[in-house]
């Protein structure tokens, strides 16, 4: 099974664009089509209570009033989908399937250890007014000196305490996750058969995925989905992101089934 990351990340953002595409063009379809019926009822004219045409008036004007509902729902799915693009393009998040992870994860790793020593550092001579060292730090300059010393509404100067304790635990969180790659990546990958259903860790994929010979019942598939399978028809199987937790799930589902 071949799986490229940038490729099927490429394939949501195109996806999200055409059904932002198509449901604002069903938008001003539903949109146009409503004016047009609208048109044929005179500026301000009521409905004629007790009239012959009393009940067709009603149903013209209810469905008028439906289809311009329906455009603005449409509008607005067109909206959510164009945001959720967008949102794909800029997501620099760093997934585990990936295949530059790791790499990734180094990088950034670098570049919160630099931050944490710069702004300890910064903190130890703007203590001792020592603006001469400051400013043959890394990333230093006049701009930051005059910013990190005057001030705040607290009176306090320098890189808040919390600052360099949340970069901190970042660091923490970022070389526990190279450790878990790293661990992934040396260990084999789980390949076993419970009850006749294959448990298959797909690292490409970065899932675990369930393999049926067959259709599961369904009080199995409600089961897969309430633990957070979910069924995936080009892999054949269903499936969630790999995890330990996921692993000791899918074996108890499959060691209790009948």
């Amino acid at each position: 099974m071949k799986h490229d990351f940038e490729e099927r990340r490429q394939k949501r953002i195109e996806n999200a664009k055409r059904l932002a595409i198509k449901n604002e063009n069903e938008a001003n379809d539903l949109y146009n089509s409503a004016s047009e019926m609208a048109s044929v009822i005179p500026m301000g004219q009521p409905i004629l209570i007790g009239h012959h045409s009393e009940r067709r008036d009603r149903n013209y004007r209810d469905k008028i009033h439906n289809k311009f509902g329906k455009s603005f729902e449409k509008s607005e799915r067109a909206d959510y989908y164009k945001d959720k693009a967008k949102t794909i393009e800029q997501n620099n998040a760093i997934f585990s399937d990936d295949p530059n992870a790791l790499e990734k994860l180094n990088e950034k790793l670098k570049s919160l250890e630099n931050s944490q020593e710069f702004m300890k550092l910064a903190n130890k001579y703007i203590r001792k007014n020592d603006k001469e060292s400051f400013l043959k730090l890394r990333f230093a300059t006049q701009k930051i000196w005059e910013d990190l010393t005057t001030p705040n509404i607290m009176g306090a100067i320098g890189f808040a305490h919390y600052s360099l304790n949340n970069n901190n635990a970042n660091i923490r969180q970022v070389k526990k996750r190279i450790a878990q790659l790293k661990n992934r990546a040396t260990r084999q990958p789980i390949d076993k058969i419970i009850n006749g259903v294959r448990i298959l860790e797909n690292r490409e994929a970065n899932r675990l995925q369930i393999i049926f010979d067959g259709k599961p019942s369904e009080d199995t598939r409600k089961a897969l989905k309430g633990n957070g399978f979910r069924w995936s028809p080009t892999e054949g199987a269903w499936q969630r992101q790999i995890s330990n937790c996921a692993f000791i799930v899918a074996q108890e589902m499959m060691g209790n089934l009948k």
